[in-house]
């Protein structure tokens, strides 16, 4: 299995506990996503729990969790660091 790791972290602010942490692979993405997500209806969350699926399964590259995931955290209204 390939890396999932990011070249370039995001920092989000978990949404269980509202605290700001770092997100380094699509593996941790998907771990948030499931974790009491804001918008869990939303297209880009749907969107960014499949891509993070592939990523995790070597069948996309990771950048592309990365950029759904923030959409996702976006489009739930999360603070980004």
């Amino acid at each position: 299995m390939r890396s999932t790791a990011w070249k370039n972290p995001v920092t989000i602010e978990d949404p269980e506990t509202g605290r700001l942490r770092k997100v380094k692979t699509a593996r941790e993405a998907q771990a948030l996503l499931h974790r009491k997500w804001p918008d869990t209806a939303g297209s880009r969350y749907r969107d960014a729990e499949q891509i993070c699926e592939s990523v995790v399964h070597g069948s996309t590259p990771s950048r592309e969790a990365r950029k759904a995931f923030i959409a996702a955290a976006i489009e739930a209204h999360l603070h980004l660091g």
